[in-house]
C-alpha cells in the first residue's frame, strides 16, 4: 500500500439484485447502481474524477468490448478511466486499480463498477473451462467443478472435513442469506437440503456451489481527508494487499512452501493487509466476507485468514462459528452461495464489509460492526486480495 499519507474510504454503495439473468441493458444497471452509490456518498457525478471498471472477459459478456458501452454510463466520459479483468478477483482489482489512482494524486473521487452479464454467452462451461493449462492439464478434463472437488477430497484426507461439515456451512450462509434482499437465493436450505441436492462431482453437491449469477455493484472510494468534519460515515481503508500465484494446479501440488489446498496467496494477502490495519487475525473483525464459490473453498480459507489452524477447520465448523449473534459472523450478505456475478462478485465482499462499517447493511446489519475483513479469489484459484476496513 503506498505511504503517501492519502487515506482512502468507502463513502458510498449501489447494488442491483442478484438474479440469474437481467432484463435491463448494461448501460441502464450501470448507470442506476453509480447513480446509487453517488447519493449514497453525497455526491453528485461532478464530483467525480476517477473512473474503473470491472468486466469479466468478453465471451461471459456476450459482446465485445463491452467496457465502450457501461463506462460511459459511468460517468467515464472526460475523466480518468480503465477496465480490469482477473477473473473472479475483477471487482476488487478495479477497487485495488482506482485506489492506486487516488494515492497517485489523479483526484479525490472513485466510481468503481463490477458488472457480471454471464447470461448473455452462448456457453458459460466452455469459457470458465478454458482457464487450465492447454498442454498439462485440459485433456485430463480438469474444469473449474472438478477442480473443486480435488481440492476438496484432498482437504477430506489432509484434515478430516466430511460432506456433512460443508452441509452445515451452506445452512449457515442460506440462512444468513434470507436476511438479503439482493440475494439471488433466499430460500433457507438446511443441512439436509444440501446433502440430498444433486451430485455434480463428488463431493461438490449443487447446493454447496454458487448459483449462476448476473449483476452490478458500484462503489464510490474517497481520500478521506475530503470528507473531513463531516458528519457522513465512512468504512475507512486500513490495510489492502493482493497474491498471485502460478495458474498451473500441478505446480501446486506437494510443494514445499504449500499445497494446492493451503491458499498461500491469500495467507500473504491477509499477512500483509493484518499489519496495515494493525491486527493479528479475522477473529478481531465482527464481519468476514469470504469470496468462496463454494462451501469447501470457504473453509480453505480459515487457515489463512487465521481464524484457526487449517487442520481445526472442522470443529470450527462444528461449533458454530460465524453464525448470526456470534462475535464474528461470516458471510452476513449469504456470500457467494447466495449469488455470484462473476465480474462483481470480489467487489460485492468490499461494498458488504464497507455498508457493515458505516452502518448501512439494513436487515443483514450486524450489530457493533467496527471492522470487517474482505477476500478476493481469481483465476485458477492463483488471485487472492484480502482488504482490512474500520468504521
Amino acid at each position: 500500500m503506498p505511504e503517501t499519507g492519502h487515506e482512502l474510504a468507502v463513502a458510498g454503495v449501489g447494488q442491483t439484485p442478484y438474479r440469474r439473468r437481467h432484463e435491463g441493458s448494461t448501460p441502464e444497471l450501470v448507470g442506476q447502481v453509480v447513480r446509487e452509490a453517488l447519493a449514497d456518498a453525497g455526491l453528485t457525478a461532478r464530483d467525480v474524477d476517477v473512473v474503473v471498471g470491472g468486466f469479466a472477459p468478453d465471451g461471459l459478456s456476450g459482446e465485445n468490448c463491452p467496457d465502450k458501452r457501461f463506462l460511459p454510463a459511468a460517468c467515464a466520459i472526460g475523466r480518468w478511466s480503465m477496465r480490469i479483468n482477473t477473473g473472479g478477483t475483477t471487482g476488487i482489482a478495479a477497487a485495488y486499480a482506482a485506489m492506486d489512482l487516488l494515492e497517485a494524486g489523479r483526484g479525490d473521487v472513485a466510481v468503481v463498477v463490477g458488472v457480471e452479464r454471464m447470461a448473455q454467452a452462448n456457453s458459460v462451461p466452455a469459457i470458465f473451462n478454458s482457464i487450465f493449462d492447454p498442454i498439462y492439464e485440459r485433456d485430463t478434463g480438469l474444469s473449474t467443478i472438478s477442480m473443486g472437488a480435488l481440492r476438496a477430497t484432498r482437504m477430506m484426507a489432509r484434515w478430516g472435513y466430511t460432506r456433512e461439515v460443508w452441509a452445515q456451512v451452506a445452512e449457515r450462509n442460506f440462512d444468513h442469506a434470507s436476511r438479503n434482499p439482493l440475494a439471488q437465493i433466499r430460500t433457507r436450505y438446511g443441512a439436509e437440503d444440501v446433502l440430498r441436492s444433486r451430485m455434480i462431482a463428488w463431493p461438490v453437491t449443487q447446493l454447496d456451489a454458487c448459483p449462476v449469477s448476473e449483476g452490478v455493484c458500484a462503489v464510490v472510494i474517497v481520500r478521506s481527508e475530503r470528507f473531513e468534519g463531516c458528519s457522513h460515515p465512512l468504512a475507512h481503508v486500513r490495510g489492502r494487499a493482493s497474491v498471485s500465484d502460478t495458474y498451473n494446479m500441478g505446480d501446486r501440488v506437494q510443494r514445499p512452501i504449500g499445497n494446492l489446498e493451503d491458499m498461500i496467496t491469500l495467507g500473504r494477502s491477509a499477512e500483509r493487509a493484518y499489519a496495515q490495519a494493525g491486527i493479528s487475525d479475522a477473529r478481531q473483525a465482527q464481519v468476514v466476507e469470504i469470496h468462496a464459490p463454494f462451501t469447501h473453498a470457504e473453509t480453505m480459507a480459515y487457515g489463512p485468514l487465521r481464524l484457526c489452524d487449517a487442520p481445526d477447520g472442522p470443529d470450527l465448523v462444528r461449533s458454530g462459528f460465524g453464525r448470526w449473534g456470534t462475535e464474528t459472523v461470516i458471510n452476513p450478505s449469504g456470500g457467494p452461495q447466495a449469488a455470484n456475478p462473476v465480474g462483481a462478485t470480489a467487489l460485492i465482499r468490499l461494498a458488504e464489509c464497507a455498508q457493515q462499517v458505516m452502518g448501512s447493511a439494513g436487515e443483514r446489519q450486524v450489530p457493533g460492526t467496527r471492522v470487517a475483513v474482505a477476500t478476493g479469489q481469481g483465476g485458477a484459484n492463483q488471485f487472492s486480495t484480502c482488504t482490512v476496513l474500520s468504521a
